[in-house]
């Protein structure tokens, strides 16, 4: 891991583009060269980034990724910086995310997507990669009409398949995003399962489906 001083990150983010940022500052560039820039802040002094960078998780779950035919950026450096923060420098992914895709399709088309992505979580879980804040605006259609999964610090890689817990996990988390839920859960339900079933085992897509049948009932009193 390359370390940078103030002076040497400033050069770096010379003429950059900001994509992300939050009251504690900058967080994604897009650098001139194309390429991006994503900063980690260590919160705490205590932290399980001392021994476990976010950066390096990013590098090595990209990696991983691309080991299993899984669309993922390419990292071409890894920093550590001033202020207790660590940097991973990438080539992006080309592509839209699903939730902007999925946007300008109309129902029919989204319906033969939602599909397709069903099947794609049902390969993730099967191959035992939990992303734990998944949700469709870090899932990428790529022109090739494969998936690809950005922001990856907090993605895990089990040696098994993910249990029930974990499968039903990422879908509430998906359902916390309005545009997701009317989607997934309201509008292309029946598409999503069927896709799920195609590569996921009998018993896990049964058990998603059931589990999804109570996360609907549950919006549906909410609204």
């Amino acid at each position: 891991m390359k370390s940078l001083n103030n002076q040497e990150l400033a050069t770096l983010l010379q003429g950059a583009k900001t994509i992300e940022a939050d009251g504690s500052g900058l967080k994604v560039a897009q650098l001139e060269g194309g390429d991006f820039l994503k900063l980690f802040r260590r919160r705490r002094w205590l932290s399980t980034a001392l021994w476990a960078p976010p950066a390096r998780r990013f590098a090595d779950n990209a990696r991983n990724l691309l080991a299993l035919g899984i669309g993922a950026p390419k990292v071409t450096e890894l920093l550590q910086l001033p202020q207790r923060q660590s940097a991973v420098r990438y080539q992006p992914l080309p592509g839209q995310t699903l939730r902007a895709h999925w946007a300008a399709l109309n129902a029919i088309q989204r319906a033969e997507q939602v599909e397709q992505f069903g099947a794609f979580l049902g390969l993730l879980h099967e191959k035992g990669l939990y992303f734990r804040s998944l949700h469709l605006g870090n899932v990428l259609r790529l022109p090739d009409d494969g998936f690809g999964l950005i922001d990856l610090s907090d993605m895990f890689i089990s040696a098994r398949a993910l249990t029930d817990g974990k499968r039903q996990r990422n879908l509430k988390h998906m359902l916390r995003y309005a545009d997701d839920a009317n989607w997934l859960l309201q509008q292309h339900q029946a598409d999503w399962l069927n896709g799920y079933a195609q590569t996921a085992s009998k018993q896990a897509a049964d058990k998603l489906a059931r589990a999804l049948h109570k996360m609907q009932a549950v919006h549906s009193g909410d609204n």
